[in-house]
Protein backbone atom coordinates (compact mmCIF):
# COMPACT_ATOMS: atom_id res chain seq x y z
CA UNK A 1 0.00 0.00 0.00
CA UNK A 2 1.29 3.35 -0.92
CA UNK A 3 1.35 6.06 1.68
CA UNK A 4 3.11 9.32 2.27
CA UNK A 5 4.96 10.74 5.23
CA UNK A 6 3.49 14.25 4.97
CA UNK A 7 0.02 15.35 3.83
CA UNK A 8 -0.57 17.94 1.14
CA UNK A 9 -3.54 20.28 0.90
CA UNK A 10 -5.92 19.59 -1.98
CA UNK A 11 -8.00 22.69 -2.85
CA UNK A 12 -11.64 23.01 -3.92
CA UNK A 13 -13.25 20.15 -2.02
CA UNK A 14 -16.75 20.19 -0.58
CA UNK A 15 -15.57 19.12 2.87
CA UNK A 16 -12.31 17.93 4.45
CA UNK A 17 -12.26 14.83 6.62
CA UNK A 18 -9.42 14.10 9.03
CA UNK A 19 -9.10 10.67 10.59
CA UNK A 20 -6.15 9.57 12.69
CA UNK A 21 -4.48 8.60 15.92
CA UNK A 22 -2.74 11.17 18.13
CA UNK A 23 0.53 11.27 16.15
CA UNK A 24 -1.38 11.11 12.88
CA UNK A 25 -3.47 14.16 13.76
CA UNK A 26 -0.26 15.99 14.63
CA UNK A 27 1.05 15.16 11.14
CA UNK A 28 -2.19 16.53 9.68
CA UNK A 29 -1.99 19.75 11.72
CA UNK A 30 -0.63 21.92 8.89
CA UNK A 31 -3.50 20.93 6.59
CA UNK A 32 -6.07 21.26 9.39
CA UNK A 33 -4.73 24.74 10.15
CA UNK A 34 -5.01 25.73 6.45
CA UNK A 35 -8.62 24.48 6.33
CA UNK A 36 -9.49 26.38 9.53
CA UNK A 37 -7.75 29.56 8.35
CA UNK A 38 -9.68 29.47 5.05
CA UNK A 39 -12.97 28.73 6.89
CA UNK A 40 -13.55 25.53 4.90
CA UNK A 41 -15.95 22.85 6.17
CA UNK A 42 -14.22 19.96 7.92
CA UNK A 43 -14.71 17.17 10.40
CA UNK A 44 -12.22 15.22 12.49
CA UNK A 45 -12.36 11.68 13.84
CA UNK A 46 -9.84 10.46 16.43
CA UNK A 47 -9.43 6.69 16.09
CA UNK A 48 -7.76 6.03 19.47
CA UNK A 49 -9.78 3.27 21.12
CA UNK A 50 -12.39 3.20 18.35
CA UNK A 51 -13.52 0.00 16.68
CA UNK A 52 -13.48 -0.42 12.90
CA UNK A 53 -17.30 -0.38 12.89
CA UNK A 54 -17.21 3.12 14.44
CA UNK A 55 -14.78 4.31 11.75
CA UNK A 56 -16.89 2.76 8.99
CA UNK A 57 -20.09 4.36 10.35
CA UNK A 58 -18.38 7.79 10.39
CA UNK A 59 -17.13 7.38 6.80
CA UNK A 60 -20.47 6.06 5.52
CA UNK A 61 -22.21 9.22 6.77
CA UNK A 62 -20.03 11.56 4.69
CA UNK A 63 -21.24 13.24 1.52
CA UNK A 64 -19.84 12.99 -2.00
CA UNK A 65 -17.17 15.57 -2.76
CA UNK A 66 -15.47 15.17 0.61
CA UNK A 67 -11.72 14.67 0.74
CA UNK A 68 -10.32 12.21 3.28
CA UNK A 69 -7.00 12.33 5.12
CA UNK A 70 -6.11 9.25 7.16
CA UNK A 71 -2.98 9.36 9.32
CA UNK A 72 -2.05 6.55 11.70
CA UNK A 73 0.39 3.75 12.43
CA UNK A 74 1.19 1.63 9.40
CA UNK A 75 -0.07 -1.55 11.06
CA UNK A 76 -3.60 -0.10 11.28
CA UNK A 77 -3.56 2.09 8.18
CA UNK A 78 -4.11 -0.81 5.76
CA UNK A 79 -7.32 -1.89 7.50
CA UNK A 80 -8.70 1.65 7.67
CA UNK A 81 -7.84 2.20 4.00
CA UNK A 82 -9.96 -0.86 3.13
CA UNK A 83 -12.83 0.60 5.14
CA UNK A 84 -12.50 3.89 3.23
CA UNK A 85 -12.57 2.05 -0.10
CA UNK A 86 -15.63 0.02 0.97
CA UNK A 87 -17.32 3.32 1.90
CA UNK A 88 -16.67 4.66 -1.61
CA UNK A 89 -13.50 6.73 -1.25
CA UNK A 90 -11.22 6.35 -4.27
CA UNK A 91 -7.44 6.86 -4.40
CA UNK A 92 -8.11 10.35 -5.83
CA UNK A 93 -10.32 11.28 -2.86
CA UNK A 94 -7.94 10.36 -0.05
CA UNK A 95 -4.41 10.61 1.28
CA UNK A 96 -2.91 7.95 3.53
CA UNK A 97 -0.14 9.01 5.87
CA UNK A 98 1.62 6.29 7.84
CA UNK A 99 3.99 6.49 10.77
CA UNK A 100 5.92 4.05 12.93
CA UNK A 101 7.47 0.77 11.90
CA UNK A 102 6.06 -0.52 8.64
CA UNK A 103 5.76 -4.15 7.68
CA UNK A 104 4.74 -5.23 4.21
CA UNK A 105 3.45 -8.48 2.76
CA UNK A 106 5.74 -10.25 0.31
CA UNK A 107 4.29 -12.83 -2.07
CA UNK A 108 6.58 -15.74 -2.95
CA UNK A 109 6.34 -16.52 -6.65
CA UNK A 110 7.33 -20.17 -6.01
CA UNK A 111 5.07 -21.38 -3.18
CA UNK A 112 2.41 -18.63 -3.53
CA UNK A 113 2.47 -17.80 0.20
CA UNK A 114 2.67 -14.40 1.85
CA UNK A 115 4.91 -13.31 4.67
CA UNK A 116 5.41 -10.05 6.57
CA UNK A 117 8.78 -8.30 6.40
CA UNK A 118 10.10 -4.88 7.37
CA UNK A 119 9.48 -2.39 4.54
CA UNK A 120 13.15 -1.45 4.55
CA UNK A 121 13.83 -4.74 2.76
CA UNK A 122 12.34 -3.56 -0.57
CA UNK A 123 15.09 -3.91 -3.18
CA UNK A 124 16.95 -6.41 -1.00
CA UNK A 125 16.64 -10.12 -0.27
CA UNK A 126 15.01 -12.33 2.32
CA UNK A 127 14.27 -16.04 2.65
CA UNK A 128 10.71 -17.31 2.18
CA UNK A 129 9.50 -18.70 5.50
CA UNK A 130 7.53 -21.48 3.78
CA UNK A 131 9.71 -22.83 0.94
CA UNK A 132 13.09 -21.32 2.03
CA UNK A 133 13.85 -19.85 -1.39
CA UNK A 134 15.97 -16.70 -1.32
CA UNK A 135 13.72 -13.93 -2.65
CA UNK A 136 14.55 -10.56 -4.11
CA UNK A 137 11.78 -8.18 -2.97
CA UNK A 138 10.65 -5.92 -5.77
CA UNK A 139 8.83 -2.60 -5.53
CA UNK A 140 6.01 -4.05 -7.66
CA UNK A 141 2.82 -4.18 -5.62
CA UNK A 142 0.11 -6.68 -6.52
CA UNK A 143 -3.33 -5.51 -5.45
CA UNK A 144 -4.59 -9.03 -6.27
CA UNK A 145 -2.27 -10.54 -3.65
CA UNK A 146 -2.12 -7.39 -1.48
CA UNK A 147 1.65 -7.90 -1.42
CA UNK A 148 4.92 -6.86 -2.94
CA UNK A 149 6.26 -9.51 -5.29
CA UNK A 150 9.21 -11.67 -4.30
CA UNK A 151 11.22 -13.26 -7.13
CA UNK A 152 14.07 -15.78 -7.02
CA UNK A 153 17.22 -13.91 -6.06
CA UNK A 154 20.09 -14.12 -8.52
CA UNK A 155 22.62 -14.68 -5.72
CA UNK A 156 22.35 -15.81 -2.12
CA UNK A 157 24.98 -13.29 -1.03
CA UNK A 158 22.44 -10.44 -0.91
CA UNK A 159 20.67 -11.91 2.12
CA UNK A 160 19.69 -9.37 4.73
Amino acid sequence: MKGTLQPSFVPSKRKYLFCGDQEGMERLSSVIEKVRKDHLPFESFMVNGKQETDIARWMENQKMGSYLYIAMEWNRLTDVKKIAEECGFSEEEAQYIGHGERFINVYCFKCHQKMKVNSGLIHSCTTCLQCHLVLSISDHYSSLHESYLGYAATTGSDLS
